[in-house]
């Protein structure tokens, strides 16, 4: 039975610091290997399924797809779906236990990113990460309604947005592998209980592991009885596509990326957006400072069209097997060169099949 923890916003102070030191090192090697996987067609197509098929993570997935050619993930997500939500001025006030890392504090950020995990799981059940448009679109609106009424403020910045929504990408993931039991520096404070995940209960095996418990009030090595599982992503054929094919299929790309990519003037006026500018002192000067939303969402859709650069397409086929070889699923997935790079062409793929929970 998967047991689920709630997020504890209370201890994230406690966290934090393991937290950084472990993202640092973890950008500096998704830089090294995200540097020389886009080179390879088969590595490309490999790494995202498989970045989809651990954890249910389509969200990280995009870092390897067309979205992100012409700008950056995060960058794209801020301009196309935050903007209408961010409202982070200075004559904005926020609740009062904002900043004070009160119990008051904990509580509101834990009552908001549960109730948004919630909504999350709704959204990746009902759409599929495969249409982001719906997923962003339909999270963000609701975040902005959950921080009203659990605030009491109409404060709004991409931080907070950011921070609520990778919560839920983060909490899903381990709702699926489980987690392991973790300490803090003392080696005495568990920061993190074990948990069986879903995929452990479908696909595991029991066997001993050795884990860290508390014995007799101290950080010690035991062994444990779990269930035990690896899946492991393989490519299994991938052909390149001849030269009229390529032609045929940048025209098909073409009319499924257009629509989107002229979209984004019609999704800025339904939300009332305007490019403004804005007085702001600086000590004895005045500066005029652009607020580019229009424009910004805009150009964040017109991004997304990549017909007029793509030289190269490849058709991939990836299995996801167990470490006794039982395949589980088989993805199909098209990689397009762009210069000497290559990109998951996500107009064309149905990863349902990979979110094994469903």
């Amino acid at each position: 039975m998967v047991k689920n923890k709630e997020f504890k916003a209370g201890l994230y102070a406690v966290v934090a610091g393991v937290v950084v030191a472990a993202a640092l090192v973890a950008i500096t090697i998704f830089a090294f290997t995200q540097r020389y996987t886009a080179f390879s067609p088969e590595k490309v197509a490999q790494v995202y399924v498989d970045t989809i098929a651990q954890t249910g993570d389509g969200y990280n997935a995009y870092k390897n797809t067309l979205v992100s050619k012409n700008q950056k993930f995060g960058d794209f997500i801020i301009d196309a779906y935050m903007k209408p939500y961010i409202n982070d001025g200075d004559e904005v006030e926020q609740a009062e236990f904002v900043g004070t890392g009160s119990d008051e504090e904990s509580a509101a950020l834990d009552n908001v990113y549960n109730t948004m995990y919630d909504y999350y799981v709704k959204l990746v059940n009902t759409y599929g990460l495969d249409d982001y448009d719906s997923v962003f679109s339909n999270y963000f609106a609701k975040l902005s309604e959950v921080r009203k009424e659990v605030y009491g403020d109409e404060y709004m910045d991409s931080d907070y947005m950011f921070g609520a929504f990778e919560s839920n990408v983060s909490k899903y993931g381990q709702s699926l592998t489980g987690t392991q039991r973790t300490f803090a520096s003392d080696d005495k404070t568990i920061i993190q209980e074990e948990s069986t995940g879903l995929y452990q209960t479908m696909f595991g095996t029991e066997q001993d592991v050795e884990v860290e418990a508390l014995v007799d009030g101290k950080k010690k090595t035991v062994t444990e009885k779990q269930l035990v599982y690896k899946f492991t992503t393989t490519v299994k054929e991938c052909t390149e596509l001849s030269e009229d094919e390529v032609k045929a299929y940048v025209s098909e790309y073409e009319k499924r990326i257009k629509p989107v990519a002229e979209s984004g003037e019609a999704k800025a006026d339904s939300f009332g957006l305007q490019d403004t500018t804005k007085e702001k002192k600086i000590l004895f000067f005045t500066k005029t400072e652009e607020i580019n939303n229009k424009s910004a969402m805009i150009s964040a859709f017109e991004q997304l069209d990549c017909s007029q650069d793509i030289t190269a397409v490849d058709k991939c086929t990836v299995e996801v097997a167990l470490s006794d070889s039982t395949v589980i699923a088989t993805q199909e997935v098209y990689v397009v060169r762009i210069g000497n790079s290559w990109y998951v062409d996500n107009t064309n793929v149905d990863t349902s099949a990979l979110y094994f929970a469903k």
